[in-house]
């Protein structure tokens, strides 16, 4: 088992190592060109000096054996020349860096509704608890980029400031559960412009995207407020991308005791609006995508959406751990080798 531990990560350096000036490395071929070319010239004269028969008779055998034969100046050079070779070519490999530590090229603030509605359970387990595994998902996405939670009922609340580093997110994703909101309702555009005006506010003024998970649940009444709070994050080039979580035939809203939410004797049945979604957040040129059991909804909303909206800078450069340190070290070591055995045999 360790010896395939090791070859797999063998594999992985030699799958991940880049070479800075590859055409260097046509130098290391020149001591074999050398060798092979003192081969047949010592050949030719050997065979100009006496019959091939009579040659194990004149040859001079060298007195060297083991490794100091293989480890004469002669291959202290030559290995030495290849390193150097290599040195010059510029060996590296791509370097990773700690979410907290990446340089981030825009910022995702998450609207996130939390009202009553979304524990509706036409999503299993429930909506609530599907959003927060799609936000998880969404994070093991989301590099480069600044990631903050906003989430609302009737009023909107920072639930998690923007930052780089994508496990503190998930912290606060783990206490999404026991959030205990002090009103009840739901109003979408204030959250939406809470979310506008913290984007506002920062000290580093990235591009920015809101992206707005809902169940999609919205009253008539609250339309035409919706429909300006686009048209002004469209205007202050915010754009907006939603992920619909529900289904078109909905599910009653449950209540605490197993007891439904009812208007008139009736339960009060929670639907996606996914029309409705689809038109707001092409007013505010984003994208909208519906749950999927699958990668394609943050392929259309991230993938295809939001990084292709903010695309990479020149400073987005892959970083790179050199490696030519060490063959250059371990080629002037043979180096010193080879003259050291020099001055021994002379």
């Amino acid at each position: 088992m360790a010896a395939l531990a090791t070859a797999g990560k063998r594999m992985t350096l030699w799958q991940t190592l880049h070479w800075c000036e590859p055409l260097w490395l046509l130098l290391a071929l020149f001591p074999l060109l050398l060798a092979a070319w003192g081969y047949f010239q010592q050949r030719h004269q050997a065979q100009n000096y006496a019959d091939p028969h009579l040659l194990p008779w004149v040859q001079v055998t060298t007195s060297q054996h083991g490794w100091r034969k293989w480890l004469s100046p002669q291959t202290l050079w030559a290995i030495a020349w290849i390193l150097f070779a290599i040195s010059l070519a510029g060996p590296r490999i791509p370097q990773t860096q700690p979410d907290d530590l990446r340089t981030a090229q825009f910022d995702v603030l998450v609207v996130l509704d939390i009202s009553r509605s979304m524990q509706a359970t036409d999503l299993a387990p429930n909506r609530l608890q599907r959003a927060a595994l799609e936000l998880h998902e969404f994070l093991s996405l989301a590099q480069g980029s600044r990631v903050g939670i906003v989430v609302y009922g009737a009023r909107p609340h920072l639930f998690a400031p923007l930052t780089n580093d994508a496990n503190a997110v998930r912290f606060y994703l783990q206490h999404l559960e026991t959030l205990v909101l002090p009103t009840h309702g739901t109003d979408h555009a204030a959250a939406l412009e809470f979310a506008q005006q913290e984007l506002t506010v920062r000290e580093q003024a990235l591009p920015a995207a809101v992206l707005w998970i809902t169940d999609g649940d919205i009253p008539t009444d609250q339309h035409a407020a919706l429909q300006t709070r686009v048209q002004a994050m469209q205007a202050a080039g915010i754009p907006l991308y939603s992920l619909g979580v529900g289904t078109e035939d909905g599910e009653a809203i449950p209540l605490p005791g197993g007891k439904w939410l009812e208007h008139d004797g009736q339960a009060v049945r929670s639907r996606l609006d996914s029309a409705l979604l689809q038109s707001l957040t092409a007013q505010a040129e984003g994208a909208y995508s519906a749950v999927k059991d699958d990668a394609s909804d943050w392929k259309t909303l991230y993938t295809n959406g939001i990084v292709e909206a903010f695309p990479a800078t020149a400073s987005d450069a892959q970083q790179w751990r050199e490696l030519y340190v060490w063959t250059l070290l371990l080629g002037m070591v043979c180096a010193w080798l080879a003259i050291r055995g020099r001055k021994n045999e002379a």
